[in-house]
């Protein structure tokens, strides 16, 4: 089939391939489900946020990998007007030193300047600045430095993204507890009194906010863990606590979703945050308007994945990240050029699950082999609920 610009899909068992398939796949921008203004913060979340505001502490969210820790610092930084509106992220991994939370310095690099008799071999060309050291240096500004002081401590490129004046920045400090046990007890001082040391650099003293107004431009900070493991109590301490819950899903027993104040393609700033909620500010454009909230196919997709998460279903529980996939998905299938799903589209009729679904849930809502194995089980006892609804 020549390149004409209808949808291709793989197939498996074609005896030729698709003249130019490769430029008419199907897909979604995985981008549209990181939009900020569609992030929706329970009145809860909102005043754990401005507690830490108000005191300048950093926030620690903890709860369920894909409940949407990570994303409030995206909506924080949008809603507020921050000036760089994408956070600056540290994501942890198993091997950080609590340096690099600040700076990288690039011995290596260095090391083969010096050898290829490169010209340039100060120290400060061979520094890159991470999260927490870069929110540092923007809360002070280039004035916060003498021009001395810029030429040692950065790099051409570092100055020229720097601002003249004091800017405050959000940082995201992703999944700490990958870290090793002794990081969040090295960085104690640095979180509490925003400073840290260049030793490479041989500084008279370290890098720190001094005055009144730099102080009033410290980072907003942002640390989420999966609580894979404890943290120490002294790090709890200086951070503002909140767990993130999976909220309500928004409808009854019998599958009717509740009346609530929100009309589709609306936000209602005083309505409950719910799974529904949040669904529709997501992607309710893609699934059109319908009486009662939302179409046959929207209603069916957030009965199933409650289902799924019921205690003793499955040994793992699909997320509230992997269920926004799965719409996103279910949305494109029905999809040229995004227009509303059908409303008549439903997973299940009489009962019967539909086959064309069934490869979708055990994909991105299953993520282990046994809770794929009890799917058929798991869909027919779910399909045979709907029937007496």
């Amino acid at each position: 089939m020549a390149d004409n610009g209808t949808p291709t899909f793989f197939h498996g068992r074609r005896f030729k391939p698709v003249e130019g398939g490769w430029r008419n796949l199907l897909g979604v921008d995985p981008e549209e489900l990181k939009r900020p203004q569609a992030y929706l913060a329970t009145p809860e979340l909102a005043a754990a946020v401005n507690i830490a505001l108000t005191l300048g502490m950093p926030l620690l969210l903890t709860g369920e990998p894909g409940c949407g820790k990570s994303q409030l610092a995206r909506r924080l930084a949008w809603e507020l007007g921050f000036p760089q509106l994408e956070p600056e992220t540290f994501v942890v991994k198993s091997d950080t030193e609590s340096r690099d939370l600040f700076y990288r310095f690039d011995t290596l690099g260095r090391f083969h300047a010096a050898q290829s008799k490169d010209d340039d071999t100060t120290p400060q060309r061979f520094i890159s600045y991470h999260a927490l050291g870069k929110a540092i240096l923007w809360a002070k500004g280039k004035r916060g430095f003498t021009d001395e002081e810029q030429k040692k401590l950065m790099s051409d490129d570092v100055l020229k993204d720097m601002p003249e004046e004091p800017t405050r920045l959000v940082v995201l400090i992703d999944e700490i507890d990958k870290a090793p046990r002794e990081v969040p007890n090295d960085i104690l001082a640095e979180i509490d009194e925003l400073k840290f040391s260049v030793p490479e650099l041989r500084l008279n003293a370290p890098i720190r906010l001094e005055t009144e107004e730099e102080k009033r431009h410290r980072p907003v900070v942002i640390i989420t863990s999966n609580a894979e493991r404890d943290l120490p109590e002294a790090f709890l301490r200086r951070c503002v606590y909140y767990h993130l819950k999976l909220p309500e899903f928004g409808y009854q027993e019998n599958g009717e979703f509740i009346a609530d104040t929100q009309i589709e393609g609306t936000q209602t700033e005083d309505a409950p945050v719910t799974i529904r909620r949040i669904v529709l500010a997501q992607l309710g454009a893609r699934f059109g308007e319908a009486e009662n909230g939302g179409n046959a196919l929207l209603k069916q997709a957030l009965s199933l994945f409650r289902y799924l998460r019921e205690p003793a279903r499955l040994k793992r529980k699909p997320s509230l990240a992997e269920l926004l996939n799965w719409l996103d998905f279910l949305s494109a299938e029905h999809q040229d050029g995004l227009p509303p799903v059908p409303v008549t589209a439903r997973l299940a009729e009489n009962g019967l699950f539909n086959s064309q679904y069934k490869s979708s849930v055990n994909t991105i809502l299953l993520k282990l082999k046994e809770d794929q194995d009890r799917l058929d089980k798991l869909l027919d006892a779910w399909a045979k609920q709907l029937v007496g609804k």
